[in-house]
């Protein structure tokens, strides 16, 4: 066995075809990961039924974490002003209901078998 001792600019051409292999694998991986990740999100209307409404008791946590975050932001926001306007308060903490619409995706991450509604419940409730 051999070795030999080469300065940088007298390597051989097939390290740079290495670090280049290297690099499109890895950018190929990004691709494929990114790719099926969006292959899983759908857009909100897919919930709709044929007059465009959406039943939001019964949307469940699967379909909630499948949507586009925008659409997962924006069903929270409809979320927030339905059990608010039950319980007959009248404003909204912006901060407060953008974290609670983080903790209900997140919920419905782990437990996509439940209804969105049973999740805002478990929360309000403290539960995790």
């Amino acid at each position: 066995m051999s070795v030999s001792i080469v300065k940088m600019g007298d390597q051989p051409s097939a390290a740079p075809i290495g670090r280049k292999l290297f690099a499109g694998l890895l950018g190929g991986a990004a691709l494929v990961a990114s790719a099926s990740a969006s292959v899983a999100q759908v857009d909100l209307k897919t919930y709709a039924d044929a007059k465009g409404y959406i039943n939001v008791r019964a949307l469940t946590c699967a379909q909630l974490a499948g949507t586009f975050q925008e659409d997962a932001n924006f069903l929270g926001v409809w979320y927030a002003g339905w059990f608010n306007g039950r319980a007959k308060l009248h404003s909204i903490n912006i901060a407060r209901t953008e974290d609670g619409i983080h903790h209900v995706i997140e919920y419905c991450k782990a437990n996509p078998d439940k209804k969105v509604t049973e999740a805002i419940e478990v929360l309000l409730k403290g539960g995790k």
